[in-house]
């Protein structure tokens, strides 16, 4: 549609062009006539006594100077006449070949509907957001490049997306075999770039993954490992605007972990520790453990071991109420302690 529209405006130019150049000539040719005439009318006087010294010296010199100015604007429309059935040849010659591409030989096939394509430009936008939603994961940019060699065929291709908020990046291979009944395709070289460095655990499933060569289980996997990713950040910043005297975020909201102060306890602090665990199989796991600081001399004090039991009661307010809601009592612990 692009192309047939874009042929359309620059046949309405050069249609544009080839009317200035008409229009100009007959301007000049006006202009040629009516100096002529004027010459004629001197050519007329020159019986009569002294004719030059009655019109002058000056309006001969007008008149050539006037002829001179024609032709050199005679000179450039002929340019520009020349430049346009150029222009209008190559316009031609780039609609024929255009066509040849496309394998249009009807012209009645260029017409196309606009409310059709924008209607199928929808249905495909929605198919795509449809798909970002179950999946979790959008592509932002795609590039291929094919290699023939006999029968075989390979794509390098160059992949870029995110899952939620992680971005990453995809450099692989896909080569094709034709055989008798059918094209097999197996993915021949994969490179996995993520903007996450620091983690062990999906450092080591990448590396997996790029051995085995397998990008459906990257996709599964990092899929699930971002959707955590992101509720861990949002559930970390989310306390800590709530209660920002109580909690503190030592890495930030992309962390691991995070400390609750007592306020009326100085020097006892509980670290809730919360990784994302993965599997080299692909498997994502979420943990989250508590762990307790208290100053040497009030261990004394704790008769009951209430300090040692911190980890179990808190892995059993996880399992009763939720994530959220096992945090939210142990900030209130603090807050009342």
């Amino acid at each position: 549609v692009g192309a047939r529209v874009g042929f359309e405006r620059v046949g309405a130019r050069v249609g544009f062009e080839r009317v200035g150049a008409r229009v100009g000539f007959e301007r000049v040719g006006a202009r040629v006539v009516a100096v002529l005439r004027l010459l004629a009318f001197g050519a007329l006087k020159k019986g009569s006594p002294q004719p030059r010294l009655k019109m002058g010296e000056s309006i001969y010199q007008a008149y050539e100077d006037e002829i001179e100015c024609l032709q050199e604007e005679i000179k450039i429309l002929e340019q520009k006449a020349k430049e346009t059935q150029i222009y209008s040849q190559e316009f031609l010659k780039t609609m024929h070949l255009q066509k040849e591409m496309f394998g249009v030989q009807n012209p009645e096939s260029w017409k196309y509907s606009t409310t059709d394509l924008k209607a199928q430009i929808e249905q495909t936008e929605s198919q795509i957001a449809l798909l970002t939603q179950l999946t979790g994961i959008g592509f932002s940019q795609h590039t291929v490049t094919t290699v023939s060699e006999g029968n075989n065929k390979t794509k390098q291709c160059r992949l870029s997306g995110c899952s939620h908020s992680l971005h990453f990046e995809l450099e692989f291979e896909l080569t094709e075999i034709q055989t008798e009944k059918d094209v097999i395709t197996t993915v021949t070289d994969l490179n996995i770039i993520l903007e996450l460095n620091d983690v062990y655990n999906l450092n080591t499933f990448i590396s997996r993954t790029e051995e085995r060569k397998n990008l459906l289980m990257f996709f599964r996997t990092f899929s699930i490992f971002a959707k955590w990713y992101e509720y861990r950040q949002v559930t970390f910043r989310h306390f800590k605007e709530k209660y920002p005297q109580v909690v503190r975020l030592p890495e930030g909201s992309s962390g691991e972990y995070m400390v609750l102060k007592c306020s009326k306890l100085p020097g006892i602090e509980l670290k809730i520790f919360w990784k994302i665990l993965v599997s080299e199989e692909g498997v994502v796991t979420p943990v989250l453990d508590l762990l307790t600081k208290i100053p040497t001399e009030a261990l004394y004090f704790d008769t009951e071991k209430i300090m040692d039991s911190a980890p179990n009661s808190f892995r059993c307010l996880l399992r009763l109420h939720g994530i959220e809601a096992a945090i939210e009592c142990l900030i209130e612990l603090c807050i009342e302690a």
